[in-house]
C-alpha cells in the first residue's frame, strides 16, 4: 500500500541546518541570455518559494517551444530540484538562496548527462519563455529529498545514458524528469533500491504517453538530439513529464502547492490541467 505522507502543521522557513551546507555551483554553466529579464525573474521565483517557507521544491522551465513538442508533453522541458542553501559562488563568496540539483545532458553528447548543481538565473539562462512551473512537496515529504540528496543514494541513482523519451520503469536510459521521479521514489520509500524503485513506480505512477509519427519514432534519433527507444521495446512512448509528476504528488497527497509563475503573475492551475 502506498505510503501516505501526513501534511505537516506548518513548516518554517528554517535555514541552513536542516539543508546541504555550501553547495557548490558549477563554474562551466551555461551562458545567461537577456540577463536583464532572466535574472529578475529568477529572483521572482526565488522569492515566491521562500515566501512559502519552501526549503525543497521540484522546479520546471520552458526550454524549447511547446509547439515542436510531441503532443501531450506539456510546456515544460526541464525539471530540476531546489534546495534553500548557503552556495559556493563560482568566485569563492558565500550566499544564502537556493541551489538547483539538475540531470542535464552533456555538451559534448547529447546522449550523455550529468549531474549538475547551478543557480537560479543559470536555471533559466536559455528558455523560450520566462515561465516556471513549481511543485512543492509537503514539509515531510520535503525533509525525505532533502536526506536522499545529502546522501550518496542521490548520485547512485543517477544513469548516464540519455534518452529525451527514457521509460521510467526501467534504467536503461534516464532523462531530467525520470531522474527527479527516482529521487521521490527513493525519499518516499526510504530505499536506495533500483529494483524496489521500479516496483514502486509501476504500482503507483502513471507516466505521460509521448504521441508521435512512425517515422518519427524510427528515425528520431535524427532529428532530436539524445532520442532513444530501445527500452519502450515496441510498446507505447511513456515517459515522465512535470505534469505527471504534479499529478502523482496530488493524487497521493504530497503537493502543498501547484504553481505556475510568469513575469506577469502566479496562478495555481490543478495538477490534470498540466
Amino acid at each position: 500500500m502506498m505510503k501516505r505522507i501526513l501534511f505537516a502543521c506548518g513548516l518554517l522557513f528554517c535555514g541552513l541546518a536542516t539543508v546541504p551546507a555550501q553547495a557548490q555551483m558549477s563554474s562551466g554553466a551555461s551562458t545567461i541570455e537577456a540577463p536583464e529579464r532572466v535574472v529578475p525573474f529568477a529572483k521572482k521565483v526565488e522569492r515566491i518559494l521562500a515566501e512559502r517557507g519552501a526549503v525543497v521544491a521540484l522546479v520546471s522551465r520552458m526550454g524549447r517551444d511547446p509547439d515542436d513538442m510531441p503532443e501531450g508533453t506539456g510546456d515544460y522541458t526541464h525539471v530540476g530540484i531546489w534546495v534553500y542553501s548557503e552556495v559556493t559562488a563560482p568566485d569563492g563568496g558565500k550566499v544564502n538562496g537556493y541551489a538547483v540539483y539538475n540531470l542535464y545532458q552533456t555538451e559534448e553528447d547529447s546522449a550523455r548527462s550529468e549531474l549538475v548543481q547551478d543557480f537560479p538565473a543559470e536555471f533559466f539562462g536559455a528558455v523560450v519563455d520566462l515561465k516556471a512551473g513549481i511543485i512543492i512537496p509537503n514539509a515531510e515529504q520535503q525533509m525525505e529529498i532533502l536526506r536522499v540528496l545529502k546522501s550518496p543514494t542521490y548520485r547512485k541513482l543517477h544513469v548516464p545514458a540519455y534518452s529525451v523519451v527514457a521509460n521510467p520503469y526501467e534504467w536503461r536510459y534516464q532523462n531530467c524528469t525520470n531522474f527527479v521521479m527516482d529521487v521521490l521514489v527513493a525519499a518516499i520509500y526510504d530505499t536506495g533500491s533500483r529494483v524496489e524503485i521500479s516496483q514502486r513506480l509501476r504500482e503507483y505512477y502513471e507516466p505521460q504517453t509521448v504521441r508521435l509519427s512512425g517515422l518519427l519514432r524510427v528515425a528520431g534519433s535524427i532529428f532530436v538530439p539524445g532520442f532513444a527507444t530501445a527500452d519502450h521495446h515496441g510498446g507505447p512512448l511513456r515517459t515522465s513529464t512535470f505534469g505527471s509528476i504534479a499529478r502523482f504528488l496530488t493524487k497521493y497527497e504530497m503537493a502543498e502547492a501547484i504553481l505556475e509563475v510568469s513575469e506577469g503573475g502566479v496562478t495555481e492551475p490543478g495538477a490534470e490541467s498540466l
